[in-house]
């Protein structure tokens, strides 16, 4: 049996331009305004995860930690000891399962939310539309989009 294979000179079949693959620029994208995160997120000694867990917790105290893990999208074992490190460093505070098979509830502490304050006018720089290199009306649009695009479930497969 006969194996083909490309050589340097074989060209290579009709692809789209990188610049026309929406999810790709997402990608693209997405690098660079999370580096500008990290950056923002470190000058306050946090990570990313951690600032999730943060905000996250402004809005919905009181959450579990598999809720917690979903919606910062990590593993409920990463989410553990995630929480454990906060705790230590007193960002949050867990309490027992009021009963066995209930979940344990996460709840910011006073040193949280001066932390999750301090660092939400770095935060809100990086989300200006100007940062963004857009008007206020494309961010809006821009926003609702990426929205759509969390939403969105693929078939599995």
């Amino acid at each position: 049996m006969e194996s083909t294979t490309a050589d340097s000179t074989s060209p290579l079949p009709e692809h789209p331009s990188p610049h026309d693959l929406p999810a790709w620029t997402l990608v693209q994208a997405g690098h660079h305004v999370a580096r500008r995160f990290r950056q923002e997120f470190a000058r306050q000694g946090l990570t990313a995860h951690q600032f999730g867990v943060l905000v996250q917790l402004s809005v919905e105290p009181g959450v579990s930690q598999a809720a917690l893990a979903r919606r910062i999208l990590i593993t409920p074992q990463s989410m553990g000891e995630l929480i454990l490190q906060m705790v230590e460093l007193g960002l949050v505070e867990r309490h027992p399962a009021p009963r066995p098979g209930a979940a344990s509830r996460v709840e910011l502490t006073a040193a949280g939310r001066e932390k999750l304050a301090a660092t939400y006018p770095g935060v809100a720089a990086v989300n200006a539309p100007s940062a963004l290199g857009l008007t206020a009306e494309e961010s809006a649009v821009l926003n609702d989009l990426l929205h759509r695009v969390l939403a969105h479930e693929p078939p599995p497969g």
